[in-house]
């Protein structure tokens, strides 16, 4: 009998270290699950105030697209801001940051309506697309970054915690930050490249050569970084000087219009000399086009190269760029120079694209 006593107090022992076991489990397992639940909510809250900087980011960016398409004046958009108008132009910031806050306004993030972003937050310069970074600046900026807050810095307030208040934390601050640019025009609209002249991306990964003056012919020129080509015609099995010469002379009639046309066509290039039949016909073309000044304001295409040298054969397109040409000399010098016009919307395509080149009024999120 004594030791059958022993034995069931052994057993009511091992009771209660199985009890306080089981109540300091149930004490973690909760605090695991109170922990998963604000970890939860954090995490939808995060979120919601990511979906509100992209929307606002984009909103504004859309908004300075929009004041280069319409000349700074939305409301009637009467006409494209010109290139050298843009140079300079200051949008003013009142009318980004207003478009900004009515995105934001119409959202909530954790429970909390019409959320607010600060002026601080709202940052309008240039995006970096090589080290992904943008720097605040007013002048022709093409990129708008935007914070969305629920902290004590405004009155959105910090978020409330459910359980983690028992371990004496109240609220957390939490944010999130989105980047909207201008980014590289993607396609061309029918009629969009009036004349058959390519420029060499290797021209844009070096910056020196903006607005520098370029000579599209003789494309074996020191100071070329240009061919010529006869777009992507298919009736055209390889392109030589009869073909790019039928090309220019049916863009000066009328006859031939250029196709809208997107990044990764293929164009099939000349290269070499042209006769001086096919010289005549672009200067022909040239004289019909220009400008009272004398020049003339063309989109050209930009063809994937790693250097300046003369192109030839099938070469895919990925970008393109605005240029004015300003000179088109007959013999004995047969040349044809211009410009490149760097950091420039258009108002016609469509971005998302590298930027090589023009920008599109339609921007895409870039961080």
């Amino acid at each position: 009998m004594r030791r059958t006593g022993l034995r069931f107090k052994g057993m009511a022992n091992q009771k209660g270290i199985t009890l306080i076991l089981v109540t300091i489990l149930l004490v973690v397992f909760l605090g695991v699950a109170a922990l998963a639940i604000d970890v939860g909510y954090m995490m939808v809250v995060k979120n919601e105030l990511q979906n509100i900087a992209d929307a606002s980011a984009l909103a504004g960016a859309r908004t300075l697209g929009r004041l280069y398409q319409c000349n700074g004046d939305i409301a009637n958009c009467p006409e494209p801001m010109p290139y050298e108008a843009q140079q300079v132009y200051e949008p003013p910031r009142a009318t980004i940051t207003n478009v900004i806050n009515e995105v934001a306004d119409q959202n909530r993030a954790g429970g909390k309506s019409h959320i607010l972003i600060n002026d601080a937050d709202i940052v309008i310069g240039d995006w970096d697309g090589n080290t992904k970074t943008l720097t605040a600046n007013p002048v022709s900026p093409k990129a708008v970054r935007v914070t969305a807050r629920r902290d004590d810095s405004n009155a959105n307030g910090p978020i409330t915690m459910f359980f983690a208040r028992v371990m004496g934390i109240n609220t957390v601050n939490m944010s999130a930050t989105a980047t909207a640019a201008l980014t590289g025009e993607c396609t061309v609209p029918p009629g969009g490249l009036p004349v058959p002249i390519g420029i060499s991306s290797y021209f844009f990964t070096h910056p020196g050569y903006c607005h520098d003056n370029i000579t599209f012919y003789p494309s074996n020129s020191p100071d070329s970084c240009a061919g010529w080509n006869i777009y992507n015609r298919p009736e055209y099995h390889n392109a030589n000087d009869q073909a790019l010469r039928t090309t220019i002379q049916q863009l000066d009639t009328g006859a031939y219009e250029s196709p809208e046309l997107g990044t990764g066509t293929i164009f099939k290039f000349t290269g070499g000399t042209m006769s001086q039949q096919t010289f005549d016909a672009m200067k022909l073309l040239f004289d019909h086009n220009k400008d009272a000044t004398g020049k003339w304001q063309v989109v050209v295409a930009v063809y994937q190269a790693d250097s300046c040298a003369n192109p030839h054969g099938e070469i895919p397109i990925v970008g393109f760029a605005t240029v004015i040409i300003t000179a088109v000399t007959g013999s004995p010098t047969n040349t044809i120079v211009g410009t490149v016009e760097c950091n420039y919307v258009d108002t016609t395509g469509h971005g998302g694209c590298a930027n090589f080149g023009n920008l599109a009024p339609i921007p895409g999120l870039v961080q």
